[in-house]
């Protein structure tokens, strides 16, 4: 007895096995804890007095508007189709009273200056990378997501601040990828909850060690000066979960492709940096048109219900539609996989194997108040 329990004492401890590392190896030219610590009787409850209802009321107030807040910008656009998914109808009653408000100060955000990258960095700044790079970087950063399991609003975000910091800063070839690994990171510790997802031993290591943990806290602090620290802001994403409520109506199975092809083009909309001269919400407005035509080509995708919610007529959208169109059928960006292959899953509806035309008809552009 006593040398098997010797023997187990002297076994070296089990090890989980390390999940696959990625590298970019070359470019193209909140736990809950129960704080209740006795069995103490509980004392007569004060009568409230008008001072501590009002107190009450302005925090339940508050409280819904956080939640209205996080479900218009949550990363999960199937919660507002599917009604199971709902708090029997709590997070969009949150949403209603606000509805206005939080659209209202999307809009303001998303022409912030300061939150903005310039759409000509490339030209003005950037001497050692390409637009082609940046892709090559983006489609890498998309498979590392995927096996991070990390929110599609995490992926944008991370996006957004590698174009960011390249508006204002020259970065070389090498450190291409040190910045992409480091703005995924603070994405993550900016939307993510689970503290494995923030580690950064996982950034460095998924990078095949390219880059050193003290490289990687030195970006990210190099990072968040150049982005001011606002490192909020609407996205693709964000934009996408408030418009694809406007097209509620359908069966559960519509929906779902809708969701599925939304987010689809949303993700590819992120390899092209002609993308980046669109606010979010005429990238999204356009990914939704795009979706709904490919879903029903013989439809007309728009409506004066989508031309209201998302606040653009379709002919508005013509330019960023070709350009999320012609991405989809891989005139743009053709060699970037990861994204195809990542919503060739059945989970996800098999969308991007689904045939598109090669052209969309004029007439989708008219008024649809004609």
């Amino acid at each position: 007895m006593e040398s098997k329990e010797n023997a187990a004492r002297s076994a070296p401890p089990l090890r989980r096995p390390r999940g696959k590392r990625k590298a970019l190896t070359e470019l193209p030219t909140n736990e809950r804890h129960d704080t209740d610590g006795g069995s103490a009787p509980r004392r007569p409850s004060k009568p409230r007095t008008r001072s501590a209802a009002r107190a009450e009321a302005e925090a339940e107030e508050a409280r819904k508007r956080r939640e209205a807040e996080d479900a218009a910008r949550g990363d999960d656009v199937t919660l507002l189709l599917d009604p199971k998914r709902q708090d029997s109808g709590g997070a969009q009653a949150a949403v209603a009273p606000y509805v206005g408000d939080i659209d209202r100060y999307l809009r303001s955000l998303e022409v912030e200056p300061l939150r903005r990258p310039s759409p000509d960095y490339f030209q003005k700044i950037q001497k050692h990378i390409s637009p082609k790079m940046r892709a090559v970087l983006v489609d890498w950063l998309v498979e590392v997501a995927d096996e991070f399991k990390l929110k599609a609003e995490t992926l944008c975000l991370a996006v957004s601040y590698v174009d960011r910091f390249l508006t204002v800063n020259v970065v070389t070839r090498d450190k291409l990828q040190l910045l992409g690994v480091t703005a995924l990171l603070i994405a993550a510790k900016y939307e993510e909850i689970e503290s494995s997802k923030m580690k950064v031993n996982k950034y460095t290591d998924i990078t095949d060690h390219t880059y050193t943990k003290q490289q990687v806290v030195k970006m990210e602090a190099d990072l968040l000066k150049s982005l001011n620290f606002e490192i909020g802001g609407p996205t693709v994403t964000a934009f996408l979960r408030r418009f694809i409520a406007s097209c509620r109506g359908g069966s559960r199975t519509s929906s779902e492709k809708l969701v599925s092809m939304c987010s689809y083009l949303a993700e590819l909309s992120l390899l092209d940096y002609d993308c980046i001269s669109y606010l979010p919400s005429v990238v999204a407005a356009a990914c939704l048109f795009v979706a709904r035509f490919t879903i029903r080509p013989k439809m007309h995708p728009w409506n004066l219900t989508l031309q209201h919610n998302t606040g653009y007529k379709a002919f508005d959208l013509q330019k960023s539609i070709f350009i999320i169109h012609e991405l989809q059928l891989s005139i743009r960006c053709p060699d970037q996989k990861a994204i195809r292959e990542k919503y060739e899953d059945p989970k996800f509806g098999r969308v991007s194997t689904m045939a598109s035309p090669q052209e969309i008809p004029a007439s989708f552009f008219e008024d649809c108040n004609k």
